[in-house]
C-alpha cells in the first residue's frame, strides 16, 4: 500500500462573519489550501474553500481521469480534524474507501461544511496560532489479481474480542487479590494458562489446591496498575495506552519510567517474553545519565540483554559517560551487580583503545 498525508492549516479568522471580502473564497494552486500528490501514478487533488458568510470550510478531493494508467483502482481516503494535541477527533472524521473502482471520468468526493462556525467555540480544536488543523490521508492499494478477488479478509480482531471478554468478565472463573491493597481482578483460567507458563503451572499444576469457581489467589508485591496492565497484555497482546505514552519522546517522564520498570518485572515474573521486549523498547527511550545504572541493574536482574546493550551504548559517548560519573552510578552497580560493572569497564576500555588506534 502506498500512502501520503497532508496537514492543512486553516485560519479561523473570518469564519465568524466579521471578515470583509468576497462571499465565497476558493483556494488557488499558489496558496497552501491545495494539495496535489501523485501516488502510484494517480494525480490527486485536495482543495478546501471557505464561505465567510456561512462560516464553513468545505473540502473536495478529486481524481482526474487519465488514459495512461489502469482504469480500476483500490483506495481509501480520510479527512480528520485534529485537536490541539494533534489527535484526530473521531466525531469530525470523514472517510471513504473503494475496491476495484472503475475510473472512466473525473472522480470527485465532496465534504461540504466540514468545519462550521460552531467549531470556533471549541478552543480544543484551535492550535496556538488560532488555526484549525485538518489532516488528509490518501492510500492506494494494489489491484486485485486478474480474474477478480471477491472476498477480502480483514486484519485479525481477536485481540479486541479477548479484551472485551476481560472487560465484561463473562465466564470469569478465577479472582486475584493484591496483597497489600485488597484490589481484586477477575480473569479466565484458560486464557491465562495459554499465555503464561507461570499461570499455567499455578492454575492447572499439581500445586493448585482447588479448581472450583470462586477461588481467590493472592498476588504479593505488585501495584494494581501494573497487574491490570499485565492482564491487559495477556488478553490483547499490547500494553494499555496511558497519558505517559504521549510524553514518551520527551525522555524525562519519571512516572512513565517507573511504570515500565514495574511492568518489565511483572512480565519476567510470569514468563511473558513479548511483554518484556515491549517494556525494554520503551525503557531504551528513557536512558539518561542519572537512570542508566538503575536500568543496568534491572536488565541484569530480569535477563534483558537488549536493554543492557542499549545502556552500554549510551555510556560509550564521552559526554554521557562524563555526566554518569557525576552521579552515584558506579556505587549502585558495585553494590547491586558487580559483574555488570566489570563488563561495563571492559567495554569502555575497548572503546578507549579503539579511539587511540584511530
Amino acid at each position: 500500500m502506498a500512502s501520503e498525508h497532508h496537514l492543512f492549516e486553516i485560519a479561523a479568522t473570518g469564519l465568524d462573519g466579521s471578515s470583509p471580502g468576497p462571499h465565497f473564497k476558493i483556494c488557488s494552486d499558489l496558496d497552501d489550501s491545495s494539495w496535489s500528490p501523485c501516488i502510484q501514478g494517480y494525480n490527486w487533488r485536495c482543495v478546501y474553500c471557505t464561505d465567510p458568510a456561512a462560516g464553513t470550510v468545505s473540502f473536495t478531493l478529486c481524481l482526474p481521469y487519465s488514459s495512461t494508467r489502469e482504469p480500476t483502482m483500490n483506495a481509501s481516503l480520510k479527512l480528520s480534524l485534529l485537536d490541539r494535541g494533534g489527535r484526530q477527533v473521531p466525531s469530525r472524521t470523514r472517510a471513504i474507501s473503494f475496491q476495484n473502482c472503475l475510473i472512466q471520468q473525473m472522480w470527485q468526493w465532496e465534504c461540504p461544511g466540514f468545519i462550521t462556525r460552531d467549531d470556533l467555540q471549541r478552543q480544543e480544536y484551535l492550535n496556538k496560532d488560532g488555526r484549525f488543523t485538518v489532516r488528509c490521508d490518501i492510500a492506494v492499494k494494489p489491484l486485485a489479481p486478474k480474474g477478480g478477488v471477491f472476498v477480502t479478509v480483514p486484519p485479525s480482531d481477536l485481540h479486541r474480542h479477548l479484551g472485551d471478554l476481560l472487560a465484561r468478565k463473562d465466564g470469569a472463573d478465577v479472582t486475584f487479590q493484591l496483597v497489600p491493597g485488597g484490589e481484586t481482578f477477575s480473569a479466565h483460567r484458560c486464557v491465562l494458562a495459554a499465555r503464561s507458563p507461570v499461570f499455567r503451572a499455578q492454575l492447572f499444576g499439581e500445586m493448585m489446591e482447588s479448581k472450583s469457581t470462586g477461588v481467590v489467589i493472592p498476588i504479593e508485591d505488585m501495584e494494581a496498575q501494573v497487574f491490570s496492565s499485565l492482564l491487559a497484555f495477556i488478553y490483547s497482546d499490547s500494553l494499555p495506552e496511558t497519558a505517559d505514552d504521549n510524553a514518551e519522546q520527551d525522555g524525562d517522564d519519571d512516572e512513565a519510567v517507573v511504570l515500565y520498570q514495574h511492568q518489565l518485572a511483572a512480565a519476567d515474573r510470569y514468563g511473558l517474553e513479548r511483554m518484556k521486549l515491549v517494556c525494554q523498547e520503551k525503557l531504551c527511550k528513557h536512558i539518561r545519565a542519572d537512570s542508566v545504572a538503575v536500568m543496568l541493574v534491572l536488565a541484569d536482574r530480569h535477563h534483558c540483554p537488549g536493554l543492557k546493550e542499549a545502556c552500554f551504548h549510551f555510556l560509550t559517548s564521552s559526554l554521557n559517560l562524563e555526566s554518569f560519573t557525576e552521579t552515584d552510578g558506579f556505587e549502585v552497580l558495585n553494590a547491586s551487580c558487580p559483574a555488570v560493572l566489570k563488563e561495563l569497564l571492559a567495554k569502555l576500555a575497548t572503546v578507549l583503545i579503539l579511539s587511540f588506534d584511530e
